[in-house]
């Protein structure tokens, strides 16, 4: 491929806010291509507010986004979407005549393949949720995890080119459950460290007016049962009377989550809900906190571990996934499961010892640097875009 400049097609579900880091993954990727001389689109459902759609994103096809409801409804709108979205990336491959497509399992992989297939062109899939067969079982709902889980696997074992996977867990499952070892490989994720840097300001200190001494926790991203988030709010309550310890969380309150319940009950005057803040606010949350907390029962590789680390900010995290490749002992704090005890333990032991955090937040910077900037896993992905190329 070098300097040849090549047309990649991006097919994903949506850009929808809360669908969490792979909006995050198609942008960012496709913004480093593109500086490097590439074309690329973005083929998705219809863009719904997102700030990471781009230019080059193109929304064709409405998608129900009814993600806590029944899950026979958002079962039966998402199998819609697919045979809606089929003929949509197919004729639009055939008039754009693509060099690669990438997409993303199970519903935007499908209709990638048939188009990849009978225009013979080379369909690249990157894994970005989980493969662990068994991680239905904490999912807030089960029914809808099960489906979805049936139809990746189903998906993985499809004829890709290549399937891209975050993390060597990722890629040793597959490879247990039968796909080819030559068809997966291993390129990790990235952070945008032009945005998530030493720089960035610590303004929800000033905005909440923290005293200097407040040891100031954090977390972002989905409030469901299975980010462990019940029991980080168990924890502030046995944290209560330790009067210099403060919860933000940031992230949109599902209608009738249980969170706001155990919130009224507890009375917790050391928890903050922020909501969902915009993109171009995480940097300075990060940079607010003195750790970030990841309490999770099942994650693949949480972007918001990298941003957090790039920002500074050492990071306490379950060991599940692809969190324990990534997280350290030099800037990181290992749970060896989301158990309320084991977090307040933890909690307690670093609220007095800033010193050491601020130690650790500048080797976790070190090591993002090292291995997961968008130089590094720009240039990776590009590789395998020349090997698909090659083999055609």
């Amino acid at each position: 491929m070098g300097e040849i400049p090549v047309k990649v097609l991006m097919v994903v579900e949506s850009h929808a806010k809360e669908t969490g880091g792979g909006p995050r993954y198609w942008a960012q990727l496709s913004d480093w291509l593109t500086s490097h001389g590439h074309q690329v689109i973005i083929l998705s459902g219809v863009v719904e507010g997102s700030e990471f759609a781009s230019p080059n994103t193109v929304g064709m096809v409405p998608v129900r986004r009814e993600l806590r409801k029944r899950s026979y409804s958002t079962v039966i709108s998402r199998f819609a979407f697919m045979m809606r979205y089929i003929p949509v990336v197919r004729d639009f491959a055939m008039n754009w005549r693509p060099d690669i497509i990438h997409t993303v399992p199970p519903i935007a992989s499908e209709a990638a393949l048939r188009a990849g297939s009978r225009l013979d062109i080379p369909v690249l899939v990157s894994v970005l949720s989980h493969v662990e067969a068994q991680w239905f079982r904490v999912e807030s709902n089960p029914l809808r995890a099960r489906f979805f889980r049936f139809l990746e696997a189903r998906a993985l074992h499809r004829p890709f080119s290549r399937i891209i996977c975050l993390t060597q867990r990722s890629r040793r499952v597959l490879r247990a459950e039968g796909v080819p070892a030559e068809r997966v490989v291993h390129i990790p994720h990235a952070v945008d460290v032009t945005r998530f840097n030493a720089n960035a300001r610590p303004n929800f200190r000033k905005q909440l007016d923290f005293a200097k001494d407040t040891f100031v926790i954090g977390y972002a991203g989905a409030l469901t049962r299975e980010k462990g988030i019940n029991q980080l709010l168990q924890a502030m309550v046995q944290l209560s009377h330790h009067i210099d310890v403060h919860l933000l969380i940031a992230g949109e309150m599902p209608a009738g989550n249980q969170l706001k319940r155990l919130l009224e009950v507890k009375g917790l005057e050391n928890v903050s809900f922020l909501g969902p803040l915009e993109y171009d606010e995480m940097p300075s949350f990060m940079a607010s906190l003195d750790l970030y907390v990841i309490p999770s029962f099942t994650e693949t590789l949480p972007t918001t571990l990298l941003e957090a680390l790039a920002t500074g900010t050492p990071v306490m995290a379950t060991a599940v996934g692809g969190v324990r490749e990534v997280l350290q002992p030099s800037f990181g704090i290992i749970l060896t499961r989301p158990d309320t005890d084991q977090i307040t333990k933890e909690l307690k032991s670093w609220i007095n010892n800033r010193a050491e955090l601020q130690k650790m937040g500048r080797a976790g910077q070190r090591y993002v640097k090292m291995h997961h900037t968008w130089e590094q896993v720009g240039q990776l992905t590009e590789g395998v875009y020349r090997t698909c190329l090659q083999t055609k």
